[in-house]
């Protein structure tokens, strides 16, 4: 079997056109965490990606949307393809070796480049599992099943009780653990996170990410006004590249250190675990080197004793895909349910991830599940230059 054609499409579902004009987008939902503060978001992106064998299999990945899924669109049609198209199918990681190799010695060790990589990876997963007929949690040696899953967000709302009964609301939907956006100065913080804590008792699990807000300083004395609120980690809390600073806070920190989702590389994970930076590695699916990736930095994780814990953004495909991984990823602990307003997750599936008793469930049909639907595809397709 070989690769007959390999093709990216940017997606985009705008915020504006959801509300009837950008003035009516709600501040939380164009500023939803700190990293958004000074370049709100303007919708939801992302590439898709599709790999077809030429025996008309097509196989569907995802590649990291932000802060616009145009770089990895270009990056696979015009460099990722032309290597691939023609080729045996085998080994994902293999496959995608080469272009590896050439995009490290350019320096794209981060961004499109590894993204584009990753869609890659997962549509030729994707591809493998349909070909055999098999579900990919079964074709990764594992079965379908329920994720361990979390809420997220509660996101920048003005006042503390509305961050409370946003977080009320994701218990009734059967959430039993829910993630905090923070970064907006120690009170601040203190207050919606005290708040949310009164509101859904001790049993809930809390979770809080400060999307890189704190200097190393700033985040060890935030860390520690939080402590009395029981929280299950304290992720992102400064630069990410700042390795040393991060291992500097884990020391300090009364809680638990995530963090991972805007790493690309496996050397880039093993240097935090090097470090003792981190007691949980969120790795995106989408850009940390796909299904490959996320197993390989599963191994890593158990041989340190860290916990895997998945970010969970991203278009239906990139749902589908991680939770697949999920079952099967050694030192597994818990995946995000993101439930920021997002049609490119919740609408364009074909086969939207369910849930069961609080957690998404790895579905039993052949591949990973989160193919878009054909028809509800075009709605979102991103004109060049938009």
């Amino acid at each position: 079997m070989k690769i007959a054609r390999v093709t990216a499409t940017p997606l985009m579902a705008s915020f504006a056109e959801m509300f009837g004009g950008a003035d009516n987008v709600p501040p939380h939902i164009r500023t939803p965490a700190a990293h958004f503060r000074g370049i709100p978001r303007v919708g939801q992106m992302t590439t898709l990606v599709e790999v077809e064998s030429n025996d008309g299999i097509v196989g569907f990945g995802e590649a990291f949307g932000l802060p616009h899924p145009m770089s990895a669109t270009a990056i696979v049609n015009s460099v990722v393809a032309p290597v691939l198209v023609g080729q045996e199918v085998g080994e994902p990681s293999e496959m995608t070796g080469v272009l590896y190799k050439y995009f490290v010695a350019l320096g794209s060790t981060r961004g499109a480049a590894m993204e584009a990589l990753s869609g890659i990876d997962i549509a030729l997963w994707d591809l493998k599992a349909r070909t055999a007929g098999v579900p990919l949690s079964t074709l990764l040696g594992s079965t379908p099943g329920p994720v361990s899953t979390y809420a997220s967000p509660v996101g920048f709302h003005d006042d503390p009780e509305t961050s409370a009964k946003a977080a009320l609301d994701f218990l009734k939907h059967g959430f039993r653990a829910i993630k905090i956006k923070i970064g907006r100065g120690a009170e601040i913080d203190a207050l919606h996170v005290g708040a949310i804590r009164d509101a859904v008792g001790p049993a809930v699990t809390l979770y809080v990410d400060i999307n890189c807000a704190y200097d190393v300083r700033t985040a060890i004395g935030v860390a520690e006004s939080l402590a009395p609120y029981d929280l299950g980690w304290f992720e992102e809390p400064i630069a990410p590249e700042d390795v040393d600073g991060l291992a500097e806070v884990r020391r300090n920190s009364p809680i638990p250190i995530a963090v991972g989702e805007n790493e690309f590389t496996l050397p880039a994970y093993r240097r935090l675990l090097d470090a003792q930076a981190v007691d949980f590695l969120q790795p995106n699916i989408t850009r940390a080197g796909g299904i490959s990736g996320v197993l390989e930095i599963g191994r890593m994780c158990k041989d340190a004793g860290v916990k895997l814990a998945p970010h969970g953004v991203g278009g239906c495909t990139a749902i589908g895909a991680a939770l697949n991984a999920c079952r099967a990823a050694p030192g597994f602990a818990t995946y995000e349910a993101n439930k920021l307003l997002n049609p490119l997750r919740d609408e364009l599936g074909a086969h939207p991830a369910r849930m069961e008793n609080g957690m998404l469930v790895a579905g039993d049909l052949p591949g990973h599940g989160g193919e878009p639907d054909a028809e509800r595809l075009a709605r979102y397709r991103l004109a060049y230059g938009a």
